[in-house]
């Protein structure tokens, strides 16, 4: 009688544990769908996945294994039903569900008819200018392989699916690369090849005008109509563009646009620097500065209004650098009024955006001092000596153009308002 109780307590106790087995939660579910033909991509599979195990997870999660056991086979045939209706494009071909405390559904599925072979990209960037449009897809190097890497070997009839997996690729690449555009992508299946249409268009505020100019201090800005005519249009690329990018990409457009002026034939030539300043705005700015560091060219033409006499007269100024903050110059001054012919030899001293100069007229033999300050690009102050007279001018100077600029002048006795023609 001993002995039967203990073997009934043994037989009970080893039963417990198979009874706690069976009587469990399922705590997670794992679907995994599977192209037999092993043509569809891991993107499009993982997506399918997703939908089937939402799907699964509300019919068994939190569910007791030892409901659900018994019914097995039922559930699978369900799970088989749903699968033929959502996963369009492919036939089902097999079901494996797995009960447990973490259970698994693998569905085997294969393409409906053909399967996409010919995968053609049509990238484009709306209101951008082209070549604007081909630095913007150089920030997306990656994208058109992986849009036809994605779709190839699908189901020709599984739009459904790749378009929302075509469009998670783009938008994921488009925010990291290019945050100030939005895209809108579209999946069209022709006779011969399926067209991933993909469209990249500016949001916010975008650059509407540019105000464009090209000027120098040290040589003729004569010389540089070619090229002010040539990146007029360079600049007018750049409309269309967000505010927001060119402020972000501001050191990346300068860089670009001094590369192409630094391999002109007359920057080479004349052995030039080029500088650039690109200013964001709807109505963007772009300043193009070109410096000689051997030589200081300029012609000016004067015509003043207000002045007593010797109104309109001519300058023009050959100077040679001896170091970089030193040049060494001679001028040559016409004064319509009187026929008459000035020249001057000099010094200039320059400091930080200051200037001082020292000129000896010929041949009346008078001495000049001049000091000039560049409060910016447009506006300059003088203050010149003229010693023989024993007189002061003083002028604040204003260029309007490269071309053409305004100085209002005190010239110890009188005001009067100068207009300077920049050759």
């Amino acid at each position: 009688m001993k002995s039967k109780i203990i073997l009934t307590l043994a037989a009970m106790t080893s039963f417990l544990p198979l009874q706690q087995a069976f009587s469990m939660p399922i705590e997670h579910v794992y679907v995994q769908v599977i192209d037999v033909t092993g043509g569809t991509s891991a993107p499009l599979l993982n997506k399918m996945s997703n939908s089937m195990q939402l799907v699964a997870q509300q019919l068994l999660l939190d569910r007791d294994t030892k409901a659900i056991l018994p019914a097995q086979q039922e559930y699978a045939t369900l799970l088989s039903d749903i699968a033929d209706r959502v996963l369009t494009g492919y036939y089902l071909q097999s079901t494996q569900l797995t009960v447990d405390k973490e259970s698994e559904l693998i569905l085997q599925v294969r393409p409906w008819n053909t399967a996409i072979r010919n995968v053609q990209v049509d990238l484009q960037f709306s209101g951008i200018e082209e070549q604007t449009s081909e630095l913007l897809e150089s920030k997306l190097p990656t994208l058109k392989k992986q849009l036809r890497d994605t779709i190839k070997g699908a189901s020709i009839d599984a739009s459904d699916w790749a378009d929302g997996v075509l469009r998670k690729i783009v938008r994921q690449q488009v925010e990291e690369a290019l945050p100030e555009f939005k895209v809108a992508v579209d999946l069209v299946n022709e006779a011969d090849k399926t067209v991933v249409q993909v469209i990249i268009y500016p949001v916010g505020q975008l650059v509407r005008n540019v105000d464009y100019c090209m000027r120098s201090d040290t040589i003729p800005n004569i010389l540089l109509m070619k090229l002010k005519h040539k990146y007029a249009d360079e600049c007018n690329k750049l409309r269309g563009l967000p505010v927001n990018y060119v402020e972000r990409q501001k050191q990346e457009i300068e860089e670009l646009l001094l590369n192409k002026l630094r391999n002109e034939p007359e920057i080479i030539k004349y052995n030039l620097q080029p500088f650039v300043n690109v200013l964001p705005d709807t109505d963007m700015g772009v300043e193009f500065t070109i410096g000689s560091d051997k030589y200081k060219i300029w012609f000016e033409g004067y015509g003043d209004i207000g002045r007593g006499k010797d109104n309109l007269s001519g300058k023009a100024h050959f100077g040679k650098f001896v170091s970089p903050k030193e040049e060494v110059f001679g001028e040559v001054e016409f004064i319509t009024e009187d026929v008459d012919w000035n020249f001057g030899i000099g010094y200039t001293r320059y400091w930080g955006k200051s200037g001082w100069s020292y000129i000896r007229r010929i041949p009346d033999g008078e001495n000049n001092y001049k000091l000039e300050y560049n409060l910016d690009p447009k506006w300059r102050l003088r203050a010149e000596h003229f010693a023989q007279k024993n007189r002061n001018e003083y002028g604040v100077r204003y260029r309007i153009h490269e071309f053409l600029s305004a100085e209002y002048v005190y010239g110890g006795d009188e005001f009067y308002l100068r207009i300077i023609g920049n050759l």
